[in-house]
């Protein structure tokens, strides 16, 4: 079986493709990707000439040229916060278990609707699994809280009708990770399935032919067809998920937690990206909290040049 390689740079008459020649070559491919090239820009390139505010005292009013300069003094502050070290052992543990938890969860799904005949229930499957992508965090958390709910809820209900006790799950912060990795997995395991779906298209049929002619059965085609052709796949989702562990809360996002949290569960709920967005936005402390954000962006980026040189290192290609 052949070894998965990163695909080389085109040579011409011994000699590597120019920049100008290879856009030029691929011009309506490049085409597709300058809206995302825009939009990136626009969105994520420009507004770091606002990371200036992490290193001033910053004021709205003198701007950016007028604020003081203050060095060092938010990093050094936010390192001697305990609500900072909190928001930070909260969105580790929730990234951790989404991680352990949620991450091969997709591989198995598309590996189990790839091997399914073509037919109504295949496409059915897939349709529903990957439907609540587009569902808001606003609607999932209204109904969390429905179904949750000590008196009413559903869940509730089905405890006591089992000889159980009422539980108050949305009142005990000890039941908020859980509840939100569940939710998290349900959400968006349809939607990261598509791509190893695609990964598994990819893969010859004749390598399945020529197993099952060999005696192969089906564990023996998993192990050394299937899994190592989704290698590089798995390997590229996993170094993004990586970069993640403490932004995004591995991946579950912002709008996740500040939908589902409440006071009573803030001991639990409070990650990293709602500590920075009360700190900026509800406190009015600006520099605070974009120092916090660039150290978080800084860690984020170590961790993924981290997880790409070692997946260099084991399997010889990462996703850059």
């Amino acid at each position: 079986m052949t070894e998965n390689r990163l695909t080389p740079i085109p040579m011409v008459h011994g000699k590597a493709k120019t920049l100008g020649r290879r856009i030029r070559e691929y011009r309506t491919m490049y085409a597709f990707l300058l809206p995302a090239i825009i939009v990136v820009t626009i969105f994520a390139y420009i507004p770091m000439f606002g990371l200036v505010m992490a290193f001033q005292k910053y004021d709205l009013v003198k701007g950016f040229a007028g604020s003081d300069f203050v060095g060092l003094k938010h990093f050094a502050k936010f390192l001697r916060d305990k609500d900072f070290w909190a928001a930070l052992q909260n969105t580790l543990a929730i990234s951790v278990l989404h991680i352990l938890i949620g991450f091969p969860l997709p591989i198995a799904l598309g590996i189990a609707i790839f091997s399914m005949k073509d037919s109504v229930f295949k496409r059915v499957t897939q349709t529903i699994t990957y439907l609540p992508h587009f569902i808001s965090w606003v609607v999932i958390a209204g109904l969390v809280y429905k179904m949750l709910d000590q008196q009413t809820g559903i869940v509730n209900t089905l405890i006591v009708a089992l000889g159980g006790e009422r539980v108050a799950f949305m009142r005990d912060p000890n039941y908020f990770w859980g509840i939100i990795i569940v939710d998290a997995i349900w959400k968006e395991i349809g939607w990261n399935t598509i791509i190893y779906l695609a990964a598994l298209s990819a893969i010859p049929t004749e390598q399945y032919e020529s197993a099952v002619v060999d005696g192969a059965n089906g564990w023996q085609k998993l192990f050394y067809i299937t899994l190592p052709s989704i290698a590089p796949t798995i390997g590229l989702m996993l170094i993004m998920t990586v970069g993640n562990l403490v932004n995004g809360n591995g991946g579950i996002g912002f709008d996740a937690v500040y939908n589902l949290r409440n006071a009573l569960l803030s001991s639990k709920a409070n990650t990293l990206d709602y500590f920075i967005f009360a700190e900026g936005i509800l406190s009015n402390k600006l520099s605070y909290a974009t120092a916090i954000g660039l150290a978080q962006g800084l860690v984020s980026l170590v961790l993924v040049m981290l997880a790409n040189a070692t997946s260099r290192k084991l399997r010889g290609y990462g996703a850059f």
